[in-house]
């Protein structure tokens, strides 16, 4: 685990310049405190910052093949290395580490882009082939990993932190108005834009070429699953089992100890019971909870899960303070605005957490396959409401919902369950500010007249290989495509690795997903309880009933609470205020107008509040302040 950045020279006689590297380098150190690594030549620089978890002695990157005409920087994980590197030595290829990364090198060498998909991890790469003057750029399937590219006429850079490209004088810090859109609709920016205009991310499942001057774009992960055989529900639990454990074990590879974030769930649970047959010792679990009489509040059913699973637990508890005095911090990690409030207990439990171990497995990801959330139920409703004659929907229905007070989630599955285009719907459930809230807060000339945002385009991309499917097959596949990355996956990385602590999530092993993804909705949601119905049949197998059967909370924060009470002066002073970066981009009217509902608890906006707070904060730290550090 480590970060990475690089420079390529868009003209190869201009050699890339090693004191910018290590500038930028630098600014990742968090990333992998261990360790730093440089290999430049010619128009090329990499750079490495490493957490040092597998081959802790000959791991050091950047890493060449035999000849030196290949060099690689990788940030993640591997974890088929070793079948990888048993195949490749039979094929001739010779290694000179114990590194997961040397597989990737190899793997290229015999298979070129083709060894892209055969690679089993959580990883985001820059490869150099020096035969072909072709830079590589990839991340993995599921986006685990973060990279990021920004170019001008004369160079580009990457690196696993847009953080990075402030080290380069050059680097233009600039909203892009049509992200800024997108961010207020979802909470976050959907790939590959980012908030910073110039800058992109790359993809889950894609690679970016750059040869020639020429940037193009691969994706080497974008196609329907395949559909698994399934001659009965016991053979399709006991291979899910299988899969489950696996998966769990290939991800206990590290050459450091292992630990597990633990909340109240089963997802989590279950990670931590298959844990505890791989070692000896018992599994060191972490857990975050808040101060006060929060209700749901996950520290009782995360102590008492311990307890059963016999497991070293270790507590944070956080309140309104704590979370205040992160703040700054998590919207530096983050790079740019990510609007969930559960990123700042993932900052302090994974503190928490690096003060014990460098690694933990999580049990993210197990949510959106399995159909978890209260939106899947909606979809296979929707398709009844539907048949509702419109009138009925949007005069009657919609207007009755409209009066509730505080129900933002009803408000928005009545907007978008009346829809009939599965893409258009699956944007309306994410929506936090609709379209009429947009109107009412952007200033004039915010979005410039031609680049007007879709917000459904990144939804469509998505949707595209599976489109064929059933609608709440598509919904699924473009969650763990979509929200999972550029959102719960991206803020679990940078909180993570805030504290220098590598965060795994088995659930979202390639094998265990092609697995998943490849089984009939029916064995995944059945009944309006019956989310991870398969899944919950195969986990009973290292879970108790108690376990088992709790129901499904979801992660959540006091900021409603909050909002509505102490926090109410400190947002109206940071977003509300003339000299506000808010009241540069909207009009501070109308947002006194949500804190004002909010705190009467006339309306729930504590999603919209939450979003103009973190990029209140974002463009403080990240475009009016001059510093990098």
């Amino acid at each position: 685990m480590c970060g990475i950045c690089g420079i390529l020279n868009l003209r190869p006689e201009v050699p890339a310049d090693r004191p910018l590297l290590e500038r930028m380098n630098s600014l990742l150190i968090h990333r992998g405190p261990d360790d730093e690594g440089y290999y430049v030549a010619g128009p090329v620089g990499l750079a490495q910052r490493r957490l040092a978890i597998i081959d802790l002695e000959g791991g050091h990157q950047p890493l060449s093949n035999e000849d030196g005409t290949l060099w690689i920087t990788c940030n993640g994980e591997v974890y088929n290395y070793r079948e990888l590197t048993a195949e490749l030595a039979g094929r001739g290829h010779r290694f000179g580490t114990r590194s997961d990364t040397e597989a990737i090198l190899h793997a290229y060498e015999e298979y070129g882009l083709g060894a892209l998909p055969r690679l089993n991890g959580m990883f985001a790469f820059a490869l150099w082939d020096g035969r072909n003057r072709r830079l590589l750029l990839a991340r993995d399937p599921f986006g685990i990993k973060p990279l990021y590219l920004w170019q001008d006429a004369a160079h580009l850079a990457f690196a696993s932190e847009i953080k990075a490209f402030l080290a380069d004088p050059a680097f233009p810090r600039q909203v892009d108005p049509v992200a800024l859109d997108a961010y207020l609709t979802f909470l976050f920016v959907p790939s590959p834009a980012t908030i910073f205009e110039g800058v992109q991310k790359v993809a889950p499942g894609h690679c970016l070429v750059v040869e020639g001057g020429q940037v193009r774009t691969v994706a080497f992960a974008r196609q329907a699953p395949a559909m698994q055989p399934v001659t009965s529900e016991a053979d399709a639990v006991a291979a899910l089992e299988e899969q489950i454990q696996a998966a769990v074990r290939r991800q206990m590879v590290s050459d450091v100890p292992v630990g597990a974030l633990l909340s109240g769930g089963v997802d989590s649970a279950t990670v931590v019971a298959i844990m505890r047959q791989c070692t000896h010792q018992p599994v060191r679990t972490f857990t975050v909870g808040f101060a006060g009489g929060f209700a749901r509040n996950e520290l009782a059913t995360a102590r008492r899960s311990a307890e059963i699973l016999g497991t070293d637990h270790h507590e944070v508890v956080i309140g309104m303070r704590e979370c205040l005095e992160a703040f700054p911090a998590t919207v530096w990690h983050l790079d740019e605005p990510i609007a969930t409030t559960s990123a700042l207990a993932m900052y302090w439990v994974s503190r928490l957490a690096a003060q014990s171990v460098k690694v933990v497995l999580t049990g993210q990801g197990a949510d959106e396959p399995w159909a978890s959330y209260r939106r899947y139920r909606g979809e296979v409703l929707g398709a009844w409401y539907r048949r509702i004659p419109a009138p009925v929907r949007q005069q009657v229905i919609a207007r009755l919902v409209s009066w509730l007070p505080r129900a933002d989630g009803a408000k928005r599955a009545t907007f978008a369950l009346g829809t009939n285009d599965p893409a258009e719907r699956f944007t309306q459930v994410y929506t936090v500010f609709t379209p009429a809230m947009k109107a009412a807060l952007y200033r004039e000339g915010l979005l410039p007249p031609g680049r007007a945002a879709d917000p459904c385009a990144a939804v469509r991309y998505w949707q595209g290989p599976v489109a064929h499917l059933p609608s709440l097959a598509q919904q699924l596949y473009v969650d763990a495509r979509f929200s999972l990355a550029d959102n719960l996956l991206l803020y679990g990385d940078k909180m993570s690795m805030a504290a220098s602590l590598e965060a795994r999530v088995p659930m979202l092993d390639l094998e265990l997903m092609a697995f998943v993804e490849g089984l009939p909705t029916s064995l995944r949601l059945r009944g309006w309880r019956g989310h991870k119905y398969l899944y919950r049949k195969a986990i009973a197998r290292w879970l108790p009933p108690e376990v088992l059967h709790r129901p499904k909370l979801g992660f959540d924060t006091p900021m409603d609470e909050w909002f509505q009470r102490e926090m109410t002066g400190y947002v109206r002073e940071r977003i509300a205020g003339r000299g506000s970066a808010c009241a540069r981009y909207f009009e501070p009217r109308y947002i006194e107008a949500l804190i004002r509902q909010h705190a009467e608890r006339r309306q729930d906006y504590t999603r919209a509040l939450y979003s103009l707070l973190v990029f209140e904060m974002w463009h403080q730290r990240f475009l009016s302040e001059a510093t990098v550090g």
